[in-house]
């Protein structure tokens, strides 16, 4: 795998806890094939429209938490396929700042991204949670 793939899945993990943080309903959805799936502790949506709905209902408990994904593994499968293993680390930012930052949740992600017309997309997405 090249590089620029791997720089390119890196790029969509930040993109997708971007959309996530400030509330970017369509493009939260755009970081999926149109029929991606989101496997976590709610359930699983499936399609753009539904994730994107999944992200706006869920925003009482995201508001005031900043998101971070580290130590990727990303393991190709074929030319247009990967495998991609992270941490995910939320902290909690409450507004206003009259207090220390603290970890929200902890939780592991195994993905399957695939390339479409050269760009990288998750086609599937499974959250385990490891405490809150």
């Amino acid at each position: 795998m090249s590089a620029e793939d791997r720089l390119a899945i890196l790029e969509l993990a930040a993109r997708y806890w971007q959309t996530v943080d400030t509330g970017d309903l369509q493009g939260f959805a755009d970081t999926f094939t149109p029929d991606g799936e989101l496997e976590n502790f709610t359930g699983v949506g499936k399609g753009r429209e539904t994730l994107a709905q999944w992200l706006n209902d869920f925003e009482p408990a995201r508001l005031g938490n900043r998101h971070y994904t580290a130590n990727h593994l990303i393991t190709k499968i074929d030319f247009d396929t990967a495998s991609v293993w992270s941490y995910l680390v939320v902290t909690s930012v409450e507004p206003p700042r009259q207090k220390t930052p603290r970890v929200a949740a902890l939780a592991r992600f195994d993905d399957r991204v695939v390339r479409v017309d050269g760009e990288w997309f998750f086609a599937h997405r499974t959250m385990t949670v490891f405490g809150s």
